[in-house]
């Protein structure tokens, strides 16, 4: 027979929790009712904030997201992940316990970028193709930026630096595999399970239905985002927080795009380039910025991962840990290289 006191134990500890999700809920109810508040006492500055997040969408980020989303939804229907598990299952079950479909995912995502690791969890959780655990495992290792935005727009638009660029995206990468050791499961991993090929005359319909579906959320959260991040600048709260860093004797530009970053990376990664820091500062913190990804792209992957039940915490944490590992890694190649 247990101790009374192992009783009142867990329930103090179940009041808490509880007490702790009933003030989360508070908060978030507040924090939904002043956004809405601020829209409607000053429509026109938010309204355009949400314009200008959706035509960053529109110019930039949806003529290079959709094909991604189209043809690695087509790949996926087709069973291609079968035959680079021939490949990748080996090195994937020895360094991080994971299902052999685990390659393909990785590789799609390093060459597409966020969201897209997720979302593939996300499908392959939900056809059955990995377990609830596999899947955890998988996003800790497959939830990449893409070299398109690390090279092009933050390497050479924003720093007009390849070497920096570079460093950011291999240690980026590496940050990702030496998190994927981290969270390995202790379980063997077991081989993936093959897909059930959709019709091939509805292939086509169901790739572009869904690919435009999840697209289309992406828009929203960066339009949503954007407006976020004006309200912010509004209220001298993005100030403060970058006020209160700077105390620890960073400088406030840094200290102003990594708060910016935390929310949004992409104007978090433009206001820590025109710094003026050196990049021996500025590289590793876009590394680990660009690692976590930002609360909007945050929002955008568990969208996707809502049907696999893997909880918010975990994705942070998986995240907040390829942060920090990027972090120094870019720390000790920059001051070698730059």
């Amino acid at each position: 027979m247990q101790h009374p006191f192992f009783l009142v134990h867990w329930c103090s500890r179940i009041h808490i929790y509880y007490c702790v999700k009933k003030r989360i809920r508070i908060f978030a109810i507040v924090s939904i009712l002043f956004f809405l508040l601020m829209l409607i006492f000053f429509p026109a500055r938010y309204m355009s904030a949400v314009r200008d997040g959706l035509l960053l969408f529109v110019l930039s980020v949806l003529p290079a997201m959709l094909p991604f989303f189209f043809f690695s939804r087509l790949l996926t229907s087709l069973d291609v992940a079968s035959s680079l598990a021939d490949y990748t299952k080996k090195p994937l079950a020895k360094l991080f316990g994971a299902p052999d479909i685990g390659g393909y995912i990785l590789i799609m995502s390093m060459l597409s970028g966020y969201p897209i690791g997720a979302k593939l969890v996300s499908d392959c959780c939900e056809n059955g193709i990995c377990s609830k655990e596999e899947a955890k495992r998988l996003l800790a290792f497959t939830s990449t930026s893409g070299p398109l935005f690390i090279l092009g727009t933050v390497g050479m638009n924003m720093l007009g630096n390849y070497t920096a660029g570079m460093i950011i995206l291999l240690t980026h990468y590496l940050g990702a595999i030496l998190n994927g050791m981290i969270f390995r499961g202790k379980t063997a991993a077991v081989s993936a399970k093959n897909f059930v090929l959709p019709k091939y005359d509805n292939l086509l319909a169901d790739a572009i239905n869904g690919s435009i579906a999840a697209v289309l959320a992406v828009g929203g959260y960066i339009a949503i985002f954007n407006m976020i991040i004006v309200v912010c600048q509004d209220i001298k709260l993005i100030g403060f927080l970058s006020e209160t860093f700077c105390k620890l004797g960073i400088p406030y530009k840094l200290c102003e795009g990594g708060v910016t970053g935390i929310i949004e990376i992409t104007r978090g990664a433009y206001l820590i380039s025109t710094s003026g820091d050196s990049l021996t500062r500025t590289v590793p913190l876009l590394a680990a910025l660009i690692s976590f990804g930002g609360l909007s792209v945050t929002v955008q992957s568990l969208s996707f991962l809502s049907g696999c039940g893997i909880k918010a915490r975990y994705y942070l944490l998986t995240k907040a840990s390829h942060c920090i590992v990027t972090y120094f890694l870019a720390t000790l190649t920059a001051m070698v290289i730059l």
